[in-house]
């Protein structure tokens, strides 16, 4: 998919219920979030930056999996209070996906929320997607650009990533 399908999917959708073109609303937006928001229907996006929210937790984890269930908790806990159930035609724009790998967490509690009325888009920025460093990394460095992408796409299907035109 493009990004000017998405773009006219969104507006559709923001208007009236339309059947999922893969199993559900669930999409992968590689590019500007800025890019997206700006030629979608204002007030459509509830965005949740998952940076954002980590730094709002009260408590410092200490380990990866303890980090991972904090997160985890307060992305649920941000749902329950920030993103209600409503019969209206809705959006949720996810940022930060390098969490969600970082700590391994499913994208289930997301899948779960898209529907006919509901589009989760999860947003990914190209820099995240194309890093290179501009100097030659220690050998001891390894690099790889394309795991945080790899780790969403395992839950998103191919006709569901929306790509630059």
């Amino acid at each position: 998919m493009i990004q000017s399908e998405l773009l006219d999917l969104i507006a559709r959708f923001a208007d009236h219920p339309i059947p999922a073109l893969t199993n559900r609303h669930i999409y992968l937006w590689i590019g500007e979030t800025n890019d997206l928001i700006s030629q979608c229907p204002t007030g459509f996006f509830k965005i949740l930056d998952l940076h954002s929210l980590c730094q709002d937790l009260n408590k410092v984890p200490y380990g990866k999996g303890a980090a991972g269930r904090e997160l985890s908790s307060a992305i649920e806990n941000w749902i329950a209070e920030e993103f209600l159930p409503s019969r209206e035609q809705r959006g949720l724009l996810v940022t930060g996906l390098d969490l969600l790998y970082r700590y391994c967490l499913p994208m289930s509690m997301f899948m779960r929320l898209a529907s006919e009325s509901c589009m989760i888009v999860l947003a990914i920025s190209e820099l995240d997607v194309n890093f290179r460093p501009t100097k030659v990394l220690p050998a001891f460095i390894q690099l790889s650009p394309y795991e945080i992408l790899n780790y969403v796409t395992t839950e998103i299907p191919e006709e569901a990533i929306v790509k630059e035109e």
